[in-house]
């Protein structure tokens, strides 16, 4: 015995809840069953390292999307996709119930890359609205936390748990806090304000492996230094879920394959998200752990699984932070294959365009606003030289 639905979403993130809600715009009887190894049915991701620490009394309730109540939607929460067989449309959920499929969605995300340590309550990555909760029981004033990685995620839990009474020790690979993606002037002067806010910074510091005794995390460097936490956040990067894929036949890379309509290489099978591998309009093949991606992405691949044939046309995505007090926004391609970039100052704040092979390849701001898809339509149609960059986008 099976079940049969016309829709499937494998993930309960924000690409598997856009593609959701344009489903029921174009087919409001059409049977859906979303499949989510998460706690929770769908919600919105960015509060769990921003507005829930930087608000007071964030309603938790606020951040899950309003299609919960269609009856027309079924849910299976704390459960494992084990297999996909494309040639019978089947999904089989905890290695026994069998579920049957018209369209599927593939949207399993990303897992966070680890090391070495035994399982504990003590070291978590900020992933899931329960991970969220779990580092709210440790984050008590004056607790000591220790958080791995100085991309945006750690630099914005650092920040906010600083404020909120919490002793941080923020430890990252980089000579200076942010420097791949931010030029050096600018990484110095974001590495400042943390350490005004009381952060105590360690650089070129590379995690090796943890050890919890007691109540106490003690982390070991590949240098031997050691330092202790009340608990450990880790923010080292993520690895995309393509193993299903894989072993269903379809095609991966960085990510599972898609082509312009977001179809797999089997065309009932979708992709959208964090796992998606797509010709972005811009810059190329690439896949990318945005906001601003799984929700374009889920919105065009759900339309798709009606019966539309919409291209998906996007080009950079949108990645941002508001930490401390600064602003940051950018798109494309801000951390890899950049050779050289220009630097425009404007008022207080900084205009950033990154170039490889002398071609603009991202743009980013630092405490300016400017239009976001003017910034896209420079890096799409270049001027015809580097320096016709100045001055071609104005701050509003």
């Amino acid at each position: 015995m099976s079940q049969s639905y016309d829709y499937m979403i494998l993930g309960g993130g924000m690409a598997g809840a856009n593609a959701v809600m344009e489903i029921r715009k174009r087919d409001p009887d059409g049977t859906v069953l979303i499949v989510t190894r998460e706690l929770d049915k769908p919600y919105h991701r960015p509060p769990l390292t921003k507005e829930f620490w930087t608000f007071d009394n964030y309603p938790e309730e606020s951040i899950y999307y309003g299609f919960l109540d269609d009856e027309g939607i079924d849910y299976l929460t704390e459960a494992e996709v084990t297999a996909i067989h494309p040639e019978k449309k089947m999904v089989i959920i905890d290695d026994d119930a069998q579920y049957t499929y018209n369209k599927l969605l593939y949207t399993l995300g990303s897992d966070p890359k680890w090391i070495e340590g035994p399982k504990s309550d003590r070291v978590l990555a900020i992933r899931t609205f329960e991970d969220y909760r779990q580092l709210k029981g440790f984050a008590k004033k004056d607790s000591k936390a220790l958080i791995v990685g100085g991309g945006w995620i750690g630099a914005e839990l650092a920040a906010s748990l600083q404020i909120n009474g919490v002793d941080v020790t923020l430890l990252y690979p980089d000579e200076v806090l942010n420097e791949k993606r931010l030029p050096l002037a600018l990484a110095e002067k974001f590495q400042q304000s943390f350490k005004e806010a009381g952060v105590t910074l360690v650089g070129d510091a590379y995690a090796d492996h943890y050890q919890v005794k007691d109540q106490t995390v003690v982390l070991t460097l590949e240098d031997g230094r050691e330092f202790t936490g009340d608990f450990l956040v880790l923010g080292i990067g993520v690895e995309p879920n393509i193993v299903l894929a894989e072993q269903a036949g379809l095609e991966v890379g960085n990510g599972v394959i898609a082509n312009e309509y977001l179809q797999s290489s089997d065309p009932s099978i979708y992709v959208a998200g964090d796992v998606l591998n797509y010709e972005d309009v811009i810059i190329g093949r690439n896949r990318f752990e945005h906001e601003d991606q799984a929700v374009k992405s889920g919105q065009v691949a759900g339309r798709n699984m009606t019966g539309v044939k919409e291209r998906f046309e996007f080009g950079a995505p949108l990645s941002y932070t508001d930490v401390l007090d600064i602003s940051i926004e950018g798109v494309g391609e801000m951390s890899r294959n950049r050779d050289d970039e220009i630097i425009e100052q404007i008022g207080e704040g900084y205009i950033v365009y990154y170039l490889s092979d002398g071609e603009p390849s991202g743009i980013l701001t630092y405490n300016v606003k400017v239009d976001m898809n003017k910034a896209r339509a420079i890096l799409q149609n270049p001027p015809k030289t580097a320096q016709g960059l100045i001055g071609s986008l104005q701050p509003l």
